[in-house]
C-alpha cells in the first residue's frame, strides 16, 4: 500500500526531546511505525550517545577515488557493467548525509537529514536499498521497512526509496541529497521534468552540509544520446554545456581491476575474455552495456556530424571569446557564399544558412519563426547583401511564391525540387559532405547551435512500404536544419577519382536536382 500524501500520523513528538519527528510507513502493513522516541533519543536510551566508529567494507578503485575527491556538487557517472557505479555512489551518498547530521541545525528542520534514492522503477531503486543495508552498520539503525523503501538512523539520517513513475510525486519535501540509479532508464518524456523537481527540492534553504543547497549523484548505463546523456554533458570540461557545478566521468566493464585481470587471459577456445565477450554480444550492445558509450540511433543518418564541429579555444574568455566569434562569422571581401534556405510560414520555423563556397563553413544560421513572408524575404535580402550578394537555395515544393518574391527584391535563385526521389539524392549528398567533414559549424553554445547539433543527432532514415523516407526522429521535434544545409550544400558534390595508388583526388561538380 502507498503511503497516504499528507497524513497527520506521519510525525510524532518525542516524549523526551519534544522534538517533531517522522514515523517510518510499513507498505505491507499499510500503517506508519509509533515509536515514542526520536532516533536521536532511542540511541541514548541505549547508552550509545558516545561517539562511536563504524568501519564501512569499501576500498574505492583509483578510479572509483577521483569521483569520491571531486568538490562537484553534482556528479555523474556512464558506467559499464560490474564498474561499480552503484556502490562508489551508495558510498558516496551515505558519506555525505553523515556528515550533515553532524551539523547543528534547527529543531524546526524536520527530518534533520533527508536523502533519496531514485529510480525508474520501484524495484530498480530497491537494488541499491539492499545496497545501503550493505553499507550501514545495524547498530546505526534505529528503524528500517524495505517494503515501505524507509531507513532511519539513530543520527537523525532518513533516506528513502522512490520512482519515476510520476514526476510530479517527486516534490514537497527539502533534500539533502539525491543518488539517481539507472538514470538512462527513465522515460524520456518525464526526464527533464524528473530532475527539475528534484533539483528544486535540492535548492531548499538550509539542506547540504554547507546549508547551500544538497548534492546530486547519478549513474548508469548509457541508452543512446537521450537526458542522461545531455546530463553527463554538463559535466565534461570540454564540453559547450559544461556547468562548472557538475563533473562526469566514464566507467568501463574493463577498469574494474578484478575484470582487467581476466580480460586478455585466453580461454579454453583460444579467444580471451573480451573477444568472447564482443561475440556473444551485440555491437551496439557491448558499446553500451560494457564500454559505456552513448550511442546514436543504428537508423542515425549523420553519425559522425560532431567531427564537423570546430570549438573555440578554451583559453578565450569575455570579449576575447566574443571577438572570436565575431570574426568566424564575419564575410570576407572576395570570398563566395550560398544560402540555404527552408521556407515556412509564420507559425513554423523558417531557417536559413550561409556557407563559404571555398571552405565549407557556415557561417551563420537563422531562425525566423514569427516572420511572415514579406519580413523573412527582406530579412533574407538583408543576409544575401552582407554575405557579398549571396544566391539563395531553397526547396521550391509548395512554396511557389518564394523564388518571384526574392527576385523582386533583387536577389539571385535557386529553386530546388524537393520531392521524392530528389530530397534522398539530397540528402545523400550531404551524408558524404558531412562524413569528409567537407562541412564546419562553430560550435559556440548558443541556442541555434545546440538546435543544429540536436537535429542532425537525430535525423534517421527508416522504410515505409518500401521506400525509405528522411526525417526527425522521435528525441527531436524539426529537422529544418537539416532541409536548409542540404540546399546550401545542393551544389556541392564530392566525387572520388582513382589515380591508381591509395589516395582520391577530390573535385567539385555540380548537381542538378
Amino acid at each position: 500500500m502507498e503511503e497516504p500524501a499528507n497524513d497527520k500520523r506521519k510525525y510524532s513528538r518525542c516524549k523526551q526531546c519534544k522534538k517533531a519527528f517522522a514515523q517510518a510507513w510499513d507498505k505491507k502493513a499499510g500503517k506508519y511505525s509509533k515509536q515514542e522516541s526520536c532516533a536521536e533519543c532511542a540511541g541514548k536510551n541505549k547508552g550509545e550517545s558516545e561517539v562511536l566508529t563504524y568501519k564501512i567494507d569499501y576500498v574505492p578503485y583509483p578510479y572509483q577515488a577521483v569521483m569520491h575527491e571531486s568538490g562537484a556538487r553534482f556528479r555523474v557517472v556512464s558506467g559499464g557493467i560490474r564498474s561499480g557505479k552503484d556502490y562508489a555512489m551508495m558510498f558516496e551518498l551515505v558519506l555525505y548525509l553523515f556528515a550533515c547530521a553532524n551539523r547543528e541545525r534547527p529543531s524546526t528542520m524536520i527530518p534533520k537529514v533527508l536523502g533519496w534514492i531514485v529510480g525508474p522503477s520501484e524495484k530498480i531503486a530497491k537494488q541499491n536499498f539492499d545496497q545501503l543495508r550493505r553499507l550501514v552498520p545495524s547498530a546505526l539503525i534505529a528503524s528500517e521497512s524495505r517494503s515501505a523503501g524507509e531507513m532511519i538512523l539513530k543520527n537523525g539520517v532518513e533516506i528513502r526509496i522512490k520512482s519515476t513513475y510520476d514526476p510530479e510525486e517527486l516534490v514537497g519535501v527539502a533534500l539533502d541529497a539525491v543518488l539517481i540509479t539507472e538514470a538512462a532508464r527513465i522515460r524520456d518524456r518525464d526526464a527533464e521534468t524528473v530532475w527539475t523537481n528534484l533539483e528544486g527540492r535540492l535548492n531548499s534553504p538550509g539542506r547540504g552540509v554547507d546549508g547551500k543547497g544538497g548534492i546530486g549523484l547519478i549513474n548508469s548505463s548509457p541508452r543512446g544520446r537521450n537526458y542522461f546523456y545531455k546530463m553527463w554533458t554538463w559535466g565534461q570540461k570540454n564540453h559547450p554545456n559544461h556547468d562548472p557545478d557538475w563533473e562526469s566521468w566514464t566507467w568501463t566493464h574493463f577498469d574494474n581491476p578484478e575484470i582487467a585481470a581476466i580480460a586478455d587471459v585466453t580461454q579454453k577456445n583460444g579467444r580471451t575474455y573480451r573477444e568472447n565477450l564482443e561475440l556473444r554480444t551485440s555491437k551496439a550492445r557491448f558499446a553500451q552495456d560494457y564500454l559505456a558509450i552513448f550511442l546514436l540511433s543504428e537508423y542515425a543518418v549523420f553519425p559522425k556530424f560532431d567531427k564537423c564541429l570546430e570549438y573555440i579555444p578554451a583559453n578565450l574568455k569575455g570579449d576575447e571569446r566574443e571577438e572570436y566569434i565575431r570574426e568566424w562569422r564575419s564575410p570576407k571581401t572576395y570570398n563566395s557564399y550560398t544560402i540555404g534556405y527552408d521556407p515556412a510560414n509564420i507559425g513554423d520555423e523558417p531557417i536559413v544558412w550561409v556557407v563559404e563556397n571555398a571552405t565549407g563553413k557556415v557561417m551563420n544560421m537563422y531562425n525566423l519563426k514569427g516572420k511572415d513572408w514579406d519580413a523573412q524575404f527582406d530579412e533574407i535580402a538583408y543576409i544575401s547583401r552582407l554575405y557579398n550578394n549571396a544566391p539563395v537555395s531553397f526547396g521550391r515544393t509548395g512554396h511557389e511564391i518564394v523564388g518571384s518574391q526574392l527576385i523582386k527584391r533583387g536577389l539571385v535563385t535557386n529553386p530546388i525540387n524537393e520531392q521524392g526521389a530528389n530530397k534522398a539524392n539530397l540528402v545523400e549528398n550531404l551524408v558524404r559532405i558531412v562524413e569528409r567533414q567537407l562541412l564546419t559549424v562553430l560550435d559556440d553554445g548558443s541556442k541555434i547551435t545546440e538546435t543544429v547539433k540536436a537535429e542532425f543527432d537525430n535525423y534517421v532514415r527508416s522504410k515505409i512500404g518500401g521506400r525509405t523516407v528522411f526525417g526527425n526522429g522521435p528525441d527531436c521535434e524539426h529537422d529544418d536544419h537539416v532541409s536548409a544545409a542540404y540546399f546550401a550544400f545542393s551544389d556541392t558534390d564530392t566525387i572520388a577519382m582513382p589515380l591508381g595508388f591509395d589516395c582520391s583526388l577530390y573535385g567539385v561538380a555540380k548537381n542538378k536536382y
